[in-house]
């Protein structure tokens, strides 16, 4: 049986036995994050209407949903777009584009899932 009180001590031994439990936390959040859900069709489609209704489509290129701007980034693309970043933009806004806040949580979510799911 190992001993706590070794060569580098309890102390030791208790904080990589913390480290380790901070740690695994942090880790699954992050799996779940990048293996979220796909959208079921019907997501897809109120995305796609969120998205053109509220004119992302006046300013961004997005293929799927039929959007060729050219003031604000293209999204088809741009491997580097996720969904994190998408709803902290379409929350706060940046640059020149507003914030659209008034939308909810929950439409705001679905906007920037339908974009990260189907740009190109």
């Amino acid at each position: 049986m190992a001993r706590f009180d070794s060569r580098f001590g309890t102390r030791a031994a208790f904080g990589a036995l913390g480290l380790a439990l901070v740690a695994a936390p942090v880790a699954s959040a992050f799996a779940t994050a990048e293996g979220a859900a796909a959208l079921s069709d019907e997501q897809v489609t109120k995305g796609r209407q969120l998205f053109t209704d509220n004119g992302c489509n006046a300013c961004h290129t997005l293929a799927d949903a039929n959007a060729a701007g050219s003031v604000g980034p293209s999204f088809d693309g741009n491997p580097a777009l996720d969904k994190g970043h998408a709803v902290n933009v379409i929350s706060n806004g940046q640059g020149p584009m507003p914030s659209f806040s008034w939308l909810g949580e929950q439409d705001i979510d679905l906007i920037a899932a339908y974009i990260v799911q189907v740009k190109k």
